[in-house]
């Protein structure tokens, strides 16, 4: 399961590593800092549902918010200082640990090829590798391309955990979320649009600005969410190579900002960050970035939304410059939104 981390190997996004203090943090995207690693603190040692032998695990991050984020810089910066980083490029602390603190790292793919050559010892397991192998069959994407995160993948899952299951590129992806679309209702497997969604709705009433009627119709475009009989499910995209090397583009900050854009380009909206193509009548050409992840998957081409978050122009060192509105801001917390008007 894990692995010791002595060369302290590229960890890809949706990997997980572990630190000498024995927590536990996922990786953030591609693109990191020299000689560190964006993440976020996910689970330290304490008494919780998750675990394998003596070890037990409590959840820091249980909601995926942005206060709980800020709650995890606080506690590192009391605790291991040197875990938080002033990250230029994007003007923020960040949670970025040193790979000289890394003592154990844990691998998506690695980990589901473990599953895939020996025996399922868990229930869970066995659900994962049914529901690997069938959107394998109908995809046509190779066991390969498929990986698990989330406690699965560190070995510390419980009969209740979800099965968070990810897709290595973004052609692969989009042929299993088709092959999740033909299989709704089949073979034990029902979406999240087809089933009762009052889970998805409360935990966005928390979040948004916005009546329940609108969050309802967030909630039916959900694609990558649903059921392998009783356990729940995600599927999510890992990138086929960072986007950007660090340093190479630098963001900032225009403030909050409401903006009203027809989205063009989905393509890129169920990986880390999720990334939605939009056209602005007057801007031009923009993006709406996503670290809220609960938006990842949710718009369409087509689709004319409101968008309130963090404005930013992003400049690259090859002199290409876009304007892009970030939703999962520090600053915005609790007045961010996206809504579709048309």
């Amino acid at each position: 399961m894990g692995e010791e981390a002595r060369e302290y190997p590229t960890l890809r996004d949706h990997d997980y590593f572990e630190t000498e203090e024995g927590w536990i943090f996922f990786v953030l995207g591609d693109v990191h800092p020299p000689g560190r690693v964006w993440s976020c603190l996910k689970y330290v040692p304490g008494e919780g549902v998750w675990g394998n032998g003596e070890n037990r695990y409590r959840r820091v991050l249980k909601n995926y918010t942005v206060e709980e984020l800020l709650s995890s810089i606080q506690f590192l910066e009391h605790n291991a200082p040197d875990y938080v980083f002033f990250d230029y490029t994007v003007g923020a602390r960040v949670i970025a640990p040193p790979l000289s603190k890394i003592r154990r790292v844990y691998r998506a793919r690695e980990r589901l090829a473990e599953l895939m050559g020996g025996e399922a010892l868990h229930p869970l397991e066995e659900r994962l590798l049914k529901l690997v192998g069938m959107l394998s069959d109908y995809s046509g994407v190779r066991l390969e391309d498929f990986g698990v995160t989330g406690s699965l993948l560190l070995g510390i899952q419980h009969n209740n955990s979800d099965i968070d299951l990810l897709v290595y590129g973004q052609q692969n992806l989009w042929r299993v979320l088709e092959a999740l679309e033909a299989l709704d209702g089949r073979e034990g497997i029902t979406l999240q649009k087809s089933r009762a969604r009052e889970g998805w709705v409360a935990r966005a009433s928390a979040r948004y600005p916005l009546p329940r009627s609108e969050l309802e119709i967030l909630a039916s475009r959900v694609m990558n969410k649903g059921w392998v009989g009783e356990a729940v499910f995600s599927v999510h995209g890992v990138r086929d190579k960072p986007p950007h090397r660090y340093g190479e583009v630098l963001y900032r900050s225009l403030g909050l900002a409401r903006r009203v854009v027809e989205v063009v380009d989905v393509r890129g909206s169920l990986f880390t960050p999720a990334v939605y193509i939009a056209e602005d009548g007057e801007a031009g050409p923009m993006r709406i970035v996503c670290y809220d992840m609960m938006l990842a998957g949710v718009l369409r081409s087509g689709d004319v939304v409101e968008v309130q978050g963090k404005l930013e122009v992003a400049e690259a060192k090859g002199g290409e410059r876009w304007l892009q509105i970030l939703v999962g801001s520090y600053e915005g917390v609790g007045k961010e939104y996206v809504r579709i008007v048309g």
